[in-house]
């Protein structure tokens, strides 16, 4: 999840900074800029999902700069950080397409019960309403099989989604890497990438994990031996929806690992053709979306 924070105060850029970073529900990717033009400018590059932007700065204002961007139709979500108080000028700019005006000065905690809708709006408009066409030599499950083992091994309350197929960036690592294979040739023929939401939703079903430990997690990019061990035994109990369709072999786990910096092969895995990957979401009651991707060799 990407946020730019547009202001021309560069104290209210540290303080705004650091308050997302103590976000406890996802660990955020932020950006700065202290002026709307440079805004602009690193919108068209980095194409932040979120952008929390000043109102009142030199050569173009906060108000303007939200009209551009909606002018230009960048599906991106802005909202107002202001001294601005008066209702008159609020409703203004909610009418121009604000997700909220938040006056300074506020705390943490007002920003961050804000922030959570915007976060959890973007996760939702990856949803996609229909499973990907696979191919049919693949040995990829149906999603609907999968969901039905993790209901079975991880929790009832499990939610799976289909969502539109990831692009690496910097939020890709780090993750785990599960790597499927054929029990009877030890070929691989599946590879299961899932950020560290995923990870900790998959390991909920299977250790004491606490609520403390899985926000630790998040912010510190940090599996524990016990997450991943948690994390290995979820995968290793749903592997049999992973069917060889030529022998009727069942797939085997062969490794599960932490990858914490990016690599070649990982980010060619992420340019997989559609027909040939399922990108999903998972998510638990309190937690997280988490995000994984199967791809079929």
């Amino acid at each position: 999840m990407k946020i730019l924070i547009v202001d021309d105060s560069h104290a209210t850029l540290e303080i705004v900074r650091r308050g997302l970073e103590k976000f406890g529900y996802r660990k955020l990717l932020i950006e700065k800029a202290n002026n709307a033009k440079s805004a602009l400018t690193l919108i068209g590059s980095w194409h932040p999902d979120i952008v929390l932007t000043d109102w009142h700065m030199p050569d173009m204002c906060g108000v303007t700069l939200l009209r551009a961007i909606k002018q230009r139709q960048l599906n991106i979500i802005v909202a107002m950080l202001t001294t601005v108080d008066e209702k008159s000028q609020i409703e203004e700019a909610i009418s121009f397409g604000a997700s909220f005006v938040l006056s300074k000065p506020f705390t943490d905690a007002q920003l961050h019960d804000k922030l959570l809708p915007l976060v959890q709006l973007v996760e939702n408009n990856e949803i996609i309403p229909d499973e990907i066409e696979l191919n049919s030599d693949l040995a990829l499950p149906k999603l609907s099989q999968l969901e039905r083992l993790f209901h079975k091994h991880i929790s009832q309350s499990l939610i799976v989604n289909t969502i539109q197929p990831q692009v690496f960036d910097e939020s890709k690592v780090p993750c785990v890497m599960a790597v499927y294979e054929d029990p009877k040739s030890q070929k691989v023929r599946a590879i299961a990438i899932l950020d560290i939401y995923a990870a900790c939703v998959m390991a909920s079903g299977y250790s004491s994990l606490s609520a403390e430990d899985i926000s630790n997690s998040i912010l510190s990019g940090v599996v524990t031996n016990t997450a991943l061990s948690a994390c290995k035994k979820a995968l290793t109990e749903t592997a049999f929806a992973f069917l060889d369709k030529r022998t009727r072999v069942s797939l085997q786990i062969k490794t599960v690992k932490v990858i914490t910096t990016p690599f070649r092969k990982l980010t060619l895995l992420y340019k997989t053709p559609a027909e040939k990957r399922i990108d999903f979401s998972c998510q638990l009651e309190g937690m997280a979306q988490g995000k994984i991707m199967l791809v079929g060799i």
